[in-house]
């Protein structure tokens, strides 16, 4: 009996080790830019507007600042606000707060609270944040780049976890997120372009209901998925409706560090 239960020890101390290996070594940020035909004051003011969201996001339907209680407003560094995946806010939803702005350079977004993701508990727990990148290339044209990475988060259990965290993201999320920055970004030129220069938007990414890695899972982990991790986005998959998930209960706050 002691034999065995030093066997599955060994096998968990084993495994855990190597997952601290490749949690040292595989890439735990994604990124992608874009340059548009814009000065960077109009860049930034479009991405200051949560609301126009609903214009360039192909994965979350809308934003929905929250400005009651005396909060910051959008925009602005404590502003708070929940994207929501599906448009009757019955699917997954997460929470984000603007905690970092350097007007026309750069802004920090903290994103916390996942609800109703994959992983239940475990990817609830996670938080990210989130980088936009202003560069003024020079009066009229401007590279905007969006950087995201998963936070290691204070506590003795979440830094036990974080190799697991961090692999998980790097294999599962981050491809999938990867994708959603090219075609976001590209919406977002189309948008800012079509502003500043009063010609028709129109966009390159629809909204989808359902995206690659949920309308066709296994297509997309077998072979989409390795396309992307090495810089080839692949093509939005088929959107039907998806089915509403359970509403949003129990929201909370981000970590402290």
């Amino acid at each position: 009996m002691v034999s065995g239960v030093a066997t599955v020890c060994a096998v968990v101390a084993g495994l855990y080790l190597a997952l601290a290996v490749v949690a040292a070594v595989v890439r735990g940020e994604i990124r992608h830019s874009v340059e548009i035909d814009a000065p960077v004051d109009a860049v930034w003011s479009y991405g200051s507007d949560s609301t126009a969201a609903r214009e360039w996001s192909v994965f979350f339907h809308h934003i929905t600042p929250i400005e009651a209680e005396g909060r910051p407003p959008d925009g602005t560094v404590g502003a708070f606000r929940v994207c929501h995946r599906t448009a009757d806010e019955h699917g997954m939803a997460w929470d984000e707060t603007t905690e970092e702005i350097t007007p026309e350079r750069h802004r920090r977004i903290r994103t916390f609270n996942l609800v109703n993701f994959p992983f239940g508990w475990f990817g609830r727990a996670q938080e990210y944040e989130v980088h936009q990148d202003y560069e003024a290339l020079d009066a009229d044209r401007t590279r905007l780049t969006f950087r995201s990475s998963i936070v290691r988060r204070p506590g003795v259990l979440d830094r036990l976890a974080w190799p697991i965290s961090k692999t998980v993201y790097a294999m599962l999320g981050a491809p999938a997120g990867q994708t959603v920055f090219v075609w976001n970004l590209e919406n977002i030129r189309a948008a800012v372009e079509a502003r500043c220069s009063g010609e028709p938007y129109e966009r390159p990414h629809p909204y989808a209901p359902e995206l690659p890695w949920e309308s066709r899972p296994a297509r997309w982990w077998i072979t989409d998925r390795m396309r992307v991790l090495c810089g080839l986005p692949v093509p939005p998959g088929p959107r039907p409706h998806v089915r509403p998930a359970s509403p949003r209960e129990g929201a909370r706050g981000p970590a402290t560090r």
